[in-house]
């Protein structure tokens, strides 16, 4: 991440812009704090994080574990703390999967070769509870998760006028959330994937939080407690933004 200071007399700032999968916390949080200052109002430009870099740190990757090889990397514990400093502040904006599956393969599982492993975590399934039970540790609650998953991706998107509250006028899109459960979310529900044991989170590690219910438009298309899916309810969602 690199750039040099935004220019008070430069007034030619009219797009917007989005970084994605920040990674580095200490090299470029200071610097869109400088541009973000400069910018005011008018959100011309937000961020975000996803949540492997919130819950993971170098020291946990063990040799040749290419299924947490990502691009950017991995980094120290200490940045991963400044990240949630990022997102204390809104300095980060909100959190996204970055999910990026592909045949066993390609993951270099067996021979561990990281240099020609893809690059790129699978697990979208898991996210909301790797980043619960950073967030908990931290002292955040459903309300900043709300805003990291929900309402300021709507607001990324345009779709802020029916997308990411629970409100009267918007889509019933919300999960029904154990957030005391404790454990591995293969203890209690199947993996859906095409690839299984390609993603990250899966088998061992102990979580807090599990789904107990998914709602799309009012509409039932999940039960966590018996781990069964419905027919899917969504459609194609077109930008707000222009």
């Amino acid at each position: 991440c690199q750039s040099t200071k935004p220019d008070p007399a430069d007034s030619s700032i009219s797009c917007r812009m989005h970084i994605v999968h920040l990674s580095d916390a200490q090299g470029c949080l200071p610097i869109i704090q400088e541009y973000k200052r400069f910018l005011g109002e008018e959100e011309l430009l937000s961020v975000e994080t996803c949540p492997h870099y919130l819950m993971m740190d170098d020291s946990m990757i063990q040799d040749g574990k290419t299924l947490v090889k990502c691009f950017p990397p991995i980094r120290d514990a200490g940045n991963r703390d400044i990240l949630w400093d990022g997102l204390r502040s809104g300095l980060v904006d909100m959190i996204a999967s970055d999910h990026s599956p592909c045949e066993p393969s390609m993951r270099n599982m067996e021979s561990g070769n990281l240099k020609s492993a893809w690059g790129g975590l699978s697990g979208l399934q898991y996210q909301l509870q790797a980043t619960w039970t950073e967030a908990k540790l931290r002292n955040f609650g459903p309300l900043e998760m709300a805003r990291w998953w929900s309402e300021n991706p709507a607001r990324l998107a345009g779709l802020q006028q029916k997308k990411g509250r629970i409100a009267v006028g918007y889509d019933a899109d919300f999960c029904w959330w154990d957030s005391e459960y404790v454990g591995a979310p293969n203890d209690y529900s199947k993996e859906y994937h095409r690839w299984p044991g390609t993603t990250v989170f899966a088998d061992d590690t102990s979580m807090k939080g599990r789904v107990l219910g998914t709602f799309v438009k009012g509409r039932k298309v999940y039960d966590g407690v018996t781990d069964a899916h419905s027919e899917p309810a969504g459609e194609l969602m077109v930008c707000g933004r222009r």
